[in-house]
């Protein structure tokens, strides 16, 4: 996939997390392997493989990048357990008619399309169980989600974020590290590091940034400070790089940012504002408050529910927020 940072090193799809060492471990599960419950549900290894090779899109995870996107990937998997443990307290599941409909209304639009039920589970390396919770998800969440993503809320959200709404457009510098060819994981929390020092020398005024860009970028851009040209908030970026640049203000330098092409350091250098109204943005004000509302949901179970990660597989630790590694 071709963006605007042009060639760079696969690294993270994460914004930066310094990573607690552990016993460095294979992660090449068996696909049952347990590598977490929630409220005793277990996550097996191959959920949490089918949506991370779903994010790579082809692409190769490098070693030092692996661990970071499983441990992403495992979060958002017990966030969404968290909400079906919150809505079976509440009441708020699914009868089983209303699963079993939903199934049908599934099979009925997989014939229309000329393929059976059975193919499709084999083609998305999923079990009939995953394709009801699944199912469950869907119907719980076209539950809650209207009744946050009001008008008023969504008027709301578009008046604290209208540069990421807009249409506005933001010129850009970085300056990309990234890990030496084969390494492992730890190189990743080396790149976080090494970028917060340069950070603090450009803020320090002890150089510039187009010249920390022309020193120390792994990018094409390098040769011109590091210059990017403009960019949209939804477009050829990554979306952690995009996110990040969004919340900064003209002049204003990021902490370390992590994507699939590495660590940056970013620099806004203008904004020019758009003209979108929230009416226009509402697809993307409604996906920015279904995350809202997902974590606030999640977070608020998070109290009364257990989680166990068994370290088979990289994790956040709950307390520190911290990359996990995997145990052997």
């Amino acid at each position: 996939m071709k963006t605007l940072l042009g060639l760079g090193c696969l690294a993270v799809l994460a914004l930066a997390a310094p990573a607690r060492a552990a016993p460095a471990g294979g992660n090449r599960l068996a696909p049952e392997t347990v590598v977490a419950t929630v409220g005793g549900d277990p996550i097996p290894a191959r959920e949490v493989q089918r949506l991370v090779q779903k994010t790579a899109r082809g692409q190769e995870i490098s070693a030092a990048a692996r661990p970071f996107v499983e441990a992403q990937t495992l979060a958002e998997i017990v966030a969404h357990r968290l909400v079906l443990s919150y809505a079976k307290r509440a009441g708020d599941l699914p009868a089983v008619a209303e699963i079993e409909a939903a199934l049908s209304r599934f099979k009925g639009t997989l014939s229309a399309q000329g393929k059976t039920l059975e193919r499709f589970l084999q083609t998305e390396s999923l079990t009939e169980a995953d394709l009801r919770r699944q199912l469950v998800w869907r119907l719980v969440w076209d539950k809650y989600l209207p009744k946050y993503a009001t008008d008023e809320r969504m008027q709301a959200h578009f008046a604290a974020h209208r540069a990421e709404l807009d249409g506005s457009e933001l010129l850009v510098s970085h300056v990309l590290f990234c890990p030496p060819a084969g390494s492992g994981p730890q190189a990743i929390g080396e790149l976080v590091r090494r970028a917060a020092a340069v950070r603090e020398e450009i803020v320090g005024g002890q150089t510039t940034f187009a010249e920390a860009a022309r020193r120390h970028s792994s990018a094409p851009s390098a040769r011109t400070g590091g210059q990017l040209g403009w960019i949209a908030r939804r477009g050829a970026m990554d979306e952690a790089f995009s996110r990040a640049a969004f919340a900064l203000s003209p002049g204003q330098i990021s902490p370390p940012v992590q994507t699939r092409f590495g660590v940056h350091l970013i620099r806004c250098e203008q904004l020019r504002p758009g003209t979108k109204t929230w009416t226009e943005a509402r697809p993307q004000i409604e996906e920015a408050l279904s995350r809202e509302l997902l974590d606030k949901l999640a977070d608020a179970e998070r109290k009364r529910t257990k989680i166990e990660f068994t370290g088979r597989m990289a994790h956040y630790a709950p307390e520190s927020g911290e990359i996990v590694l995997p145990g052997p």
